[in-house]
Formats: C-alpha cells, structure tokens, sequence
C-alpha cells in the first residue's frame, strides 16, 4: 500500500487529503474515510485511517482520508440558512434523538459541505489518480459517520448544494434527519454498540424504523463491545454471530461502487 499524502481538494477552505492507493497505483473505485472527533478535533492523520485502508486497498480499493472543517462557526452561514439549522435541531429532537445537539447543528452541516467536495473533487480527478470508477463510498466513524448519513441524506435545503456518496459505512453513528429517508437513497450500514455512551443505541432504531416505511436501503448491525474495545477494532478484526468476518460486510457494501470491469 502507497500513500499519496497532502492532495488539496479545497484551495478556499484549505482542505486536503491523503490517499492509500495499492502498490501500483491503481484502484477500482474510491472510498472516503472520515473521522470522527465530535466535529472539533481529529484529522485526516488520525492512526486509524491507514488501518482502515489497508484491508480496502488489499481489495482493490483506494481510500482518500479527507479534512473538513473543525469547530465551524454558527456565522459562517447567512441568517436564513442559521434559522433551518435551529429548525433541523428541534426536529430532530422531536423524533427522539438523544445525542448531543452540536452533533447536528452548524458543525455537522459544515463537515457535509466539505466531504462533498471532497466527492466531487474525486469525480473530476480519480482517473488521473488511478481510480478507475467515479463512484465513491464513505467509511465514517462516530462524527464522520454522522456527516457521511447526513450526506446519503442530506437536509432539505441542502440538497442541491452537497453530492451524495453512493454506499455508506458509518461506525458509532445515527441518521439525524430520519424524515429525509427516501426509497431511492444510497444503501448505508450503520454498525453501533449497543453500550455506546455518546450515541444510544436508540439513535441509529429511529433511522432504521424509518428506512423500514421506506423500503429504503438502510441497515443496522447491533454489537456488544467488551470493555477496552472499539467499533473499528471490532470491524476489521471481529466476526459477527454467524462467524462472518465484519469486514467481509464492509468490502461487500463496496462492492456495488465497482462496475464490470
């Protein structure tokens, strides 16, 4: 695995990313990883982002670890666009949601403007990167999950203005505008401990029950993590009850961004 480190995908806001390529430097298709860090801290250099990648690029993957924004400012956006964000949290408090407000307010609007393009930069620039499809998934763990659902889903009047990933993993995370749920939408994983003090696991319930109405391509993998243990550990170390390794899960998510080639 070869990492092609510093690629600015956003001159304006400064934003870069790393990319895993396999040792030839050519992939089928792209997957984001974003991390987590409750939208104020982490990085695109965060540990597990190669330990994610490695066993992606072994299946023919590239991984692009991506920066957004951290610690957004509520002035960043125009009064009107200030006032849907508030309306966003008081619903999405309505339908149950128990995680923390700051993890769907301004900051996790502005992680999904950036991850976007992050997207389109890798629609125009993949194939001189060696990524042979334009189809992109995400891997997000925690915030980076959420940002990643919120994209498959993205808030009304934010539609037009972000780029959808087409597959989704999202680790630790929850949909936080489930009435955004539609038939249609890209096919998102979501895999949560049951234990999890900062998203219960009664957060990702609300997005699945509303994918169900749906019939939309939304799934939940509910695991139960002894102490000292971590989502991403579990993922590409562990196996589910039926002794089907997680990852195999994961590369199989992925598996729908490659066509016959």
């Amino acid at each position: 695995m070869k990492c092609v480190p510093d690629i600015v995908f956003d001159p304006e806001q400064n934003l870069a990313l790393d990319l895993y390529l396999p040792d030839d430097l050519s992939a089928s298709a792209c997957v984001i990883y974003a991390h987590g860090g409750d939208f104020t801290s982490g990085g695109r250099d965060d540990p597990d982002a190669a330990y994610v990648a490695a066993p992606l690029v072994e299946a023919g993957f590239a991984v692009a670890s991506v920066s957004y924004r951290l610690k957004a400012k509520a002035d960043t956006y125009e009064q009107q666009d200030k006032e849907r964000i508030e309306a966003y949290k008081l619903r999405s408090a309505k339908v149950g949601l128990t995680l923390s407000s700051k993890l769907y307010g301004h900051r996790f609007i502005a992680a999904m403007e950036d991850i976007s393009r992050a997207i389109e930069f890798l629609w125009v620039e993949g194939k001189r990167l060696g990524i042979r499809q334009r189809k992109v998934g995400l891997f997000g763990v925690a915030s980076g999950g959420i940002a990643g659902l919120g994209l498959a889903y993205p808030p009304t009047h934010w539609g037009h203005r972000v780029s959808q990933p087409d597959a989704v993993v999202a680790l630790g995370a929850a949909i936080v505008q489930p009435w955004r749920i539609v038939p249609d939408g890209p096919t998102c994983m979501m895999i949560n401990d049951v234990n999890d003090e900062l998203v219960d696991i009664a957060d990702p319930q609300i997005g699945v029950a509303r994918a169900e109405t749906q019939d939309a391509p939304i799934t939940l993998r509910e695991v139960e993590l002894g102490p000292h243990a971590s989502l991403t550990d579990l993922v590409l170390d562990g196996a589910d009850a039926q002794g089907v390794p997680y990852i195999q899960h994961v590369l199989d998510q992925f598996a729908r961004l490659v066509d016959d080639e």
